[in-house]
């Protein structure tokens, strides 16, 4: 097995360069549209617990573990022979979207599968929605940079050490762009989303909390 990896002997602190849409932005819209409002027009500063802060440095920790794993990839034995491309940065100037991946498989047969690393629980053995489509917005931008058509990608719950495997459909591929269309209204108009779940329900774990309920 190949491993690649970029010249940066650290993980990218953000993946938000004006005018361009984030991969972050629209896992953020999809847990909630108002994050983007708050992260890109407002630019507030969400405010963690340590536990959360905790969590990221895990999140990186692992990922670096795995650049300095030599063996082969392990999700499949389908993968004996694959490359793993590391935190690669992405750009689409057609959709003006852009990221950083943690982890790019490809495979002998010139398969590309993107990969996120989660320091969470799943979802009761599912990938929750957000994790899901901001895969799918990786794939975009994977087919695009690579020339290759995306049709599944892997979450790694990294506590549970579950791997999730699921399929991404040109369906869903619609849906991103149509969000990633709706986060660029966000930010151009200026205009805060409406809530998408109850105040009294809201766990607060975005970070924007306060900012939500002034």
């Amino acid at each position: 097995m190949v491993v690649r990896v970029g010249k940066r002997q650290h993980l990218p602190v953000s993946d938000v360069t004006e005018p361009y849409v984030s991969v972050t932005d629209v896992k953020h819209y999809i847990y909630c549209p108002r994050l983007v409002y708050f992260d890109r027009v407002l630019h507030a500063q969400p405010v963690f617990g340590s536990q959360q802060e905790e969590s990221q440095e895990l999140h990186e920790e692992y990922v670096r573990k795995e650049l300095r794993r030599k063996d082969a990839v392990y999700y499949s034995p389908e993968f004996v022979g694959a490359e793993k491309l590391l935190f690669v940065q992405l750009f689409s100037e057609k959709l003006q979207l852009q990221g950083v991946v943690d982890c790019v498989i490809k495979t002998a047969k010139g398969e590309y599968i993107p990969v996120e690393y989660k320091n969470m629980n799943s979802d009761c053995g599912k990938a929750y929605m957000d994790h899901k489509y901001q895969l799918v917005a990786y794939a975009l931008l994977v087919e695009e940079n690579f020339g290759a058509v995306v049709r599944r990608g892997f979450v790694n719950y990294i506590p549970e050490q579950l791997i999730l495997q699921f399929e991404i459909t040109p369906t869903m591929k619609s849906y991103v762009k149509r969000v990633i269309g709706h986060i660029k209204r966000i930010i151009k108009e200026e205009t805060l989303p409406p809530i998408r779940v109850a105040k009294n329900k809201c766990q607060g774990g975005c970070g924007h909390k306060q900012t939500c309920q002034q």
